[in-house]
């Protein structure tokens, strides 16, 4: 059976936290909590039902990516993004394009649903292959340690990020932990 990719369903919950947890078991950054904060996002004002996709190949969870809601506020007033945390790959499909699938199909929801940037703390190498750049370059920040290199953000519309300087507010639920 093929690859798919598609909203995560109301029975899904169990199945994202498992493979979540799979992909992120021998990761020596992660707290091994991504899945816990999964399920604070589900129930918080931030969650975007059509922005937690998966990918399923025969009835398996193997990936998973969730994009929710953020703003970015400056002395210009506040512009809504999207905030990128999780994406997840169960480690047999990690290298197998997986990952790339889901980061486009929710770039082109989140389009499609009128965002006009997501941002991310992640692996710069990784993420730039999707238009992904330095927060910095924009006079954007987020609220916590964490290298620059890190701290990337993406326009998804050609006037997304136009403007649009300042520190990043998370969700209360995103960032509990």
């Amino acid at each position: 059976m093929a690859l798919i990719v598609r909203q995560e369903g109301p029975d899904d919950a169990a199945a994202i936290a498992a493979a979540v947890r799979r992909a992120y078991a021998d990761v020596p950054y992660s707290d091994h909590r991504e899945h816990l904060m999964i399920a604070r996002l589900r129930s918080s004002a931030a969650w975007i039902p059509a922005l937690s996709l998966l990918a399923e190949e025969d009835g398996r969870v193997v990936g998973h990516i969730l994009l929710t809601r953020a703003a970015i506020r400056g002395a210009r007033g506040s512009t809504p993004t999207l905030a990128l945390a999780p994406l997840s790959v169960v480690p047999e499909w990690q290298g197998r394009g997986v990952g790339g699938r889901l980061v486009r199909a929710a770039h082109q929801r989140a389009r499609d649903l009128g965002y006009g940037s997501v941002v991310l703390v992640g692996i710069p190498d990784y993420y730039r292959r999707f238009g992904y750049r330095p927060m910095a370059d924009h006079a954007i920040a987020v609220p916590f340690t964490v290298p620059a290199r890190n701290c990337m953000v993406l326009a998804l519309t050609p006037d997304g990020l136009s403007g649009v300087e300042g520190m990043v507010q998370y969700a209360p639920e995103w960032m509990d932990g």
